[in-house]
């Protein structure tokens, strides 16, 4: 009896210990190796990141912005390009040009709204764009649609700079 006993508690002890490495140890493990997982891919993120700020800071230190020419019109460069590139249905609103004069330079800003285009005029318009040397983003924000996989939503804002006159 006194076997039988020591034996149920042995083989109870053992079920205790399978349940507590089934039910608290294997789910701890697999959170460790997802932590783990996630922890090396943030660290691949941060060194990104911090490689693309390293070369915003050096293409931002340059001397001096280039300056636009002086009969260059922004509002009227956007919407040749815009009839150009037949984008007119998809454009959802244009704001006007303005501009803030600058110690040296006068600053233009004009913002578009481009909804439903497809990813490649999108990225054909951007390369319209960044032929011209003397314009810069203020921001571009690209978000995709869920529903249309290669179609797309921009908001664009364009910057020159013109000498003072």
């Amino acid at each position: 009896m006194q076997k039988n006993k020591a034996g149920g508690i042995i083989l109870s002890g053992i079920v205790i210990l399978i349940l507590l490495y089934q039910f608290m140890c294997l789910p701890n493990i697999k959170k460790i190796r997802e932590i783990n997982k996630a922890y090396q891919q943030k660290q691949k993120d941060l060194q990104t990141l911090t490689n693309l700020i390293s070369q915003y800071k050096e293409r931002t230190t340059k001397a001096n912005p280039v300056f636009a020419p002086a009969e260059f019109n922004l509002y009227l460069f956007m919407s040749r390009l815009i009839e150009m590139m037949n984008l007119r249905p998809n454009i959802s609103r244009i704001t006007p040009v303005t501009e803030n004069i600058l110690s040296n330079a006068r600053e233009q800003h004009i913002s578009v709204g481009i909804e439903e285009i497809e990813l490649e005029k999108l990225l054909v318009l951007l390369g319209e764009i960044e032929k011209r040397d003397f314009l810069r983003y203020g921001y571009l924000q690209i978000s995709r649609n869920a529903q249309k996989p290669f179609v797309v939503k921009a908001e664009i804002e364009l910057v020159c700079y013109k000498p003072q006159t």
